[in-house]
């Protein structure tokens, strides 16, 4: 059971909640990361003692390690400014599609410091590393696509040209979730053959995934494969 009050020692209390069958199951998910770095932890006992963190003075060599580091910014009682400080430690070290996912969710501080977040962000929105593109995508999908930020976020997202696999994928996935909110405004984008071939397909593949597209919809964009 994990400690409520405070993990003294933060890799102990992983490999104590071990599970060594979804760890072979988990690390088929995010290739490229080192298998002998994965503890094989659940997503919600890592969120778990995530929680229970009062501090986070604890190493970053493992997977779990690191995505306790973004929990603890996203969970802990901080100042906004103290998290920009630990975000600016940790955005550079995201090296896979999980912790990044993950770890944005995470985020809930940024709903109350929109403006001030996205002035943040903007640091890491012209970069050339794969992993903090994907994090500005994702953000910008995860908090940036209500009515005052969405043009904002889709002018972003319209203009990326990336080689980089997991950026594209985020865009497209930012792009689907951007099209259930306004059909209209990404429907343009779709029909002005601005995107990457790649970026368009994976878009449209994703959008007529969704239950939330008519069929007909559905249809029509097919038409717009490229």
């Amino acid at each position: 059971m994990i400690n409520a009050v405070i993990v003294m020692n933060v890799r102990e209390e992983l490999f104590n909640n071990r599970d060594l069958k979804y760890r072979e199951f988990h690390k088929k998910l995010i290739p490229g990361v080192n298998e002998n770095k994965i503890i094989g932890v659940r997503l919600p006992v890592l969120r778990k003692i995530g929680k229970s963190l009062k501090n986070s003075d604890f190493q970053w060599e493992y997977y779990e390690e690191v995505m306790l580091h973004g929990f603890y910014i996203g969970y802990a009682k901080l100042s906004f400014e103290e998290r920009l400080n630990l975000l600016d430690e940790f955005v550079p070290r995201i090296d896979n599609w999980a912790v990044c996912d993950c770890v944005s969710s995470t985020l809930k501080f940024i709903e109350n410091n929109k403006n001030e977040f996205l002035k943040y962000l903007k640091k890491y929105m012209y970069s050339n590393r794969e992993y903090e593109l994907r994090f500005v995508s994702v953000i910008l999908m995860d908090y940036y696509l209500d009515d005052k930020y969405f043009d904002i976020s889709l002018d972003y997202l319209k203009n990326i040209k990336s080689d980089f696999y997991y950026v594209n994928m985020a865009v497209a996935w930012a792009l689907s979730n951007a099209f259930v909110k306004n059909r209209e405004k990404v429907l343009s984008v779709l029909e002005s053959g601005c995107l990457s071939r790649e970026i368009n397909n994976m878009t449209v593949s994703k959008i007529r995934d969704s239950f939330r597209v008519d069929d007909e919809t559905k249809e029509y964009l097919k038409k717009l494969k490229r």
